[in-house]
């Protein structure tokens, strides 16, 4: 921590407070304009008296996000120097830790407020994170951010804090214990939409003032229900997050029906376009009693299209009849191989085909369109592999979506700690070393490097979980873009194993047909519109009085 701010944890001037009175603290989300965790610090630090301003520092654009460019360095470094905070943030997942390091040593050149690091890198690495940042929030943030936000406020000491790790002026490091989770999590406050002056967003070599997200245009809005996921997938980060919370409260904590009900009512009249609603949980609705209370108070209060995860083990047809009369549209549920044994053995997770196959036909029985997750680029999947999870969803009823993401080997995990002790990877590979998330969180079918069998099978995917929306008021109105028959077909002619461009052409060319008529349709539609818009204003003839 410089010296000329603090010493051993002590504020010798920090920067102006805020105009109330508080401290004024700036939270930076890397490429996540929902940054669920740095709204909720957001709204519990106002709640505490002190201003806050966030700062949305590029967007996720799936496969197609770059490094910051220099004049986005610039902006954000002339934005910091512009609002003087006493306090800055920095959420980062580990695809972004570079990005993370970088903006973290260009806001020092035009501030000496302490910088913290938080969210899920600065958790399982927080020996890495400590090494740039002043402080570290090894945990969930809402007590140990209050408590530093109020320390350096009244000038007093900070090292002792749980769940923060803190670099002093001498170079040595405060490793603090990890703090409890946070159990009431009705205690949160709820989402603040009116208050949106503070946002700032850089992207484009652009720095505008302004939300986001939440405006006038959203059309669909995220939310969660609760905290924590009971599985222990070998491939997750939830399966580190398991021991290093372990003894500091329960793993799975729930809203009260009530709170959850609250902001989507909340959103829903902020929002006068909103269509649909989504819970962004691990897994929706484990408790079956909080379930039935919620189904209950949705359909009467909220009535909005509805989408959710679950967990194959959890789906029962009392419970998808349920949600479904209650409005649930579509649902995401994770397969990640259609190879049992790779599964079990590979991915931790006791799924039997059978189990898929039941959700699967009861999605189809309910009218819910599902959307299934894969994972491929996994080193120890073989092409056999590969192959037996493509017999396996063609056998799935349809219509779906699939997902198909690369394998990302998120820091000490149980299988990317297998792969680096079979030499199968190395640490340059691992997430935060590695920028594959950048530009390859899914798959992606140009890459060199893999067989043109598996690229072949690989583009099969992607014709299999294509669809064509029929309805924008009915998100589970879908029809497949390539019957069966015609995947199958394609698969027994050599030509299209051979030629990787023959199956380029077979599955681009319907899309772009498609996207085209649509593009016309929606260009009559306006021209019609305008049209009508044009004689009716003809009719009216002259104002009064005019």
């Amino acid at each position: 921590m410089p010296d000329t701010n603090t010493k051993d944890g002590k504020i010798q001037g920090s920067g102006p407070a805020a105009a109330d009175g508080g401290l004024h603290v700036v939270l930076i989300s890397l490429y996540h304009f929902g940054a669920f965790g740095a709204r909720i610090l957001s709204d519990v630090l106002k709640k505490n008296g002190h201003t806050v301003s966030m700062v949305f520092f590029k967007r996720d654009k799936t496969n197609e996000m770059s490094l910051p460019t220099a004049k986005e360095y610039e902006l954000l470094k002339n934005l910091i120097k512009d609002l003087a905070p006493a306090l800055v943030g920095v959420s980062t997942r580990s695809t972004f830790f570079p990005v993370a390091r970088d903006i973290t040593a260009a806001i020092k050149t035009e501030t000496g407020a302490p910088v913290i690091w938080g969210g899920a890198h600065a958790i399982i690495c927080p020996e890495e994170c400590i090494r740039y940042a002043d402080i570290v929030c090894a945990g969930e943030g809402e007590g140990p951010l209050s408590l530093l936000s109020d320390a350096i406020l009244n000038k007093k000491d900070y090292t002792h804090i749980p769940g923060l790790w803190i670099r002093k002026s001498d170079g040595t490091v405060a490793r603090n214990e990890t703090c409890a989770v946070t159990e009431d999590l009705d205690g949160l406050p709820l989402p603040d939409f009116s208050d949106v002056s503070g946002s700032y967003v850089i992207e484009d070599d652009k720095c505008g003032n302004k939300e986001p997200l939440y405006n006038d245009s959203l059309t669909h809005y995220n939310f969660m229900t609760g905290r924590g996921c009971p599985f222990h997938c070998d491939f997750c980060s939830n399966s580190i997050f398991h021991s290093i919370f372990k003894g500091k409260g329960r793993r799975l904590r729930q809203r009260s029906v009530d709170s959850v009900i609250s902001e989507l009512s909340n959103a829903k009249r902020a929002f006068r376009n909103l269509a649909s609603v989504s819970s962004n949980d691990e897994l929706f609705g484990l408790d079956p009693e909080w379930l039935r209370e919620f189904i209950e108070k949705y359909k009467r209060e909220i009535g909005l299209a509805f989408h959710c995860d679950i967990h194959p083990s959890y789906v029962t047809e009392e419970k998808i009849a349920a949600l479904s009369g209650m409005g649930l549209k579509t649902i995401s549920m994770g397969i990640q191989s259609g190879n049992e044994r790779l599964r079990l053995e590979v991915y931790g997770r006791n799924t039997p085909d059978a189990m898929i196959m039941n959700a699967a036909r009861l999605f189809r029985k309910y009218k819910i369109f599902p959307s299934y997750d894969l994972i491929f680029d996994n080193p120890l999947e073989t092409e056999a592999d590969l192959r037996k999870t493509l017999d396996f969803m063609m056998r799935l009823p349809g219509p779906f979506r699939m997902c198909t993401y690369s394998l990302q080997h998120h820091p000490k995990t149980a299988l990317t700690e297998k792969l680096l002790s079979m030499g199968m990877i190395t640490k340059n590979d691992v997430d935060g070393v590695s920028l594959k998330g950048f530009d390859q969180w899914h798959i992606r079918t140009d890459l060199k490097s893999n067989k043109k069998e598996i690229v072949f099978l690989q583009r099969l995917f992607l014709m299999l979980g294509s669809y064509i929306s029929i309805s924008k008021k009915k998100p589970n109105r879908v029809i497949p873009l390539f019957p069966r028959w015609f995947i199958a077909l394609i698969d027994k002619i050599p030509v299209f194993h051979n030629n990787l461009f023959l199956t380029d052409w077979v599955n681009y060319l319907p899309k772009a047909t498609f996207a085209a008529g649509l593009a016309l349709q929606l260009d009559f539609a306006g021209f019609f519109s305008r049209l009508c818009r044009r004689l009716a204003k003809r009719n009216a003839g002259p104002a009064a009085g005019g």
